[in-house]
């Protein structure tokens, strides 16, 4: 009996020593799996990444001419911080900040704008962020405009340029 019992022992540990080597190989390949996976979801992610911002332009433009109101926060009527937080919100299902102060600190700033990437303004001249608008490409941004009553494209040059601080990517 005892000698079945060490035998049983003997028997139980290679097999476990085993199973150690066979886990571990298949734990390895595991990990393997996944960091292709992850890959090929960076890939999806930064193709995904094009078309979400693509998409966030064509929300912005379709709203062209809408009304500019301070303070407003709707779907007819925009100021800049909530006109770019509906389209972020429409296009992306993203839930931005309601100012654009808080917007403009949602995010890392960024150096290299990408369309669909948010432009901060000090307008004021009160030392703080005070305008947003949507970088569409070519030079121009889309915004929620108080001079223009409206939202409008505007270029970013001249007045915008000058009142510009930094840029912030929401994706």
């Amino acid at each position: 009996m005892r000698r079945t019992l060490l035998s049983l022992f003997i028997i139980s540990s290679i097999s476990f020593a085993s199973g150690e080597i066979s886990f571990k190989k298949q734990r390895e390949k595991e990990e393997r799996e996944k960091l292709v996976q992850e890959n090929k979801e960076i890939k999806v992610i930064k193709r995904n990444n094009n078309s979400v911002r693509n998409k966030i332009i064509e929300e912005a433009k379709k709203k062209l001419g809408s009304p500019y109101l301070w303070g407003a926060s709707g779907s007819e009527k925009f100021d800049c911080s909530s006109f770019v937080q509906y389209v972020y919100k429409k296009a992306a299902n993203l839930t931005l900040p309601r100012v654009a102060a808080e917007q403009a600190q949602f995010r890392p700033r960024i150096s290299t704008v990408k369309k669909g990437d948010l432009l901060f303004f000090e307008t004021m001249e009160k030392g703080r962020i005070s305008h947003v608008g949507i970088y569409i490409g070519g030079g121009q941004f889309i915004h929620a405009s108080s001079a223009y009553k409206q939202v409008a494209v505007s270029e970013f040059s001249g007045f915008y340029k000058e009142h510009f601080r930094w840029a912030v990517s929401v994706l």
